[in-house]
């Protein structure tokens, strides 16, 4: 039996994470030993070539560089009970939760359920500054 766990994509000072913009489920190797040295390289890669205050393409990249079957990864709309770990991706860092798991069969809501228990940071990069037109302007 894999070791699941969900990887959530917040905005800068997001503390409710039921308010992410993106929710992957990974089935097996969820724990920290194994997501860490797999997530982090593919963050700090796509962080230096577009920047991670972008989310959107941030958990896209994630998926499609992690993604080896049909059934290893998922993006999801809601938080699975059977997970073991969560993890917070911001643009500055991604901290690692352990999970209550008889809380979270109970149905309990999983900011009542997660405990800290590992921060990994990387150096943002700042956003690219809006010029003051769209790209449609442009045309």
């Amino acid at each position: 039996m894999g070791t699941r766990c969900q990887l959530g994509f917040y905005e800068p000072g997001e503390k409710d994470f039921n308010k992410y913009q993106a929710l992957i489920y990974q089935h097996y190797d969820g724990y920290p030993e194994g997501i860490y040295p797999e997530i982090m390289p593919i963050l700090d890669d796509f962080n230096k070539g577009r920047g991670m205050s972008d989310l959107e393409y941030a958990s896209a990249w994630l998926v499609a560089k992690i993604k080896t079957d049909f059934l290893n990864v998922g993006i999801c709309n809601s938080f699975h009970q059977d997970i073991e770990f969560f993890y917070a991706i911001y643009p500055d860092r991604v901290e690692c939760y352990e999970i209550d798991c008889q809380k979270r069969w109970d149905n309990v809501d999983i900011v009542k359920c997660t405990r800290l228990i590992r921060t990994e940071s990387f150096t943002p990069i700042p956003k690219v500054k809006n010029m003051g037109f769209s790209i449609l302007e442009q045309i």
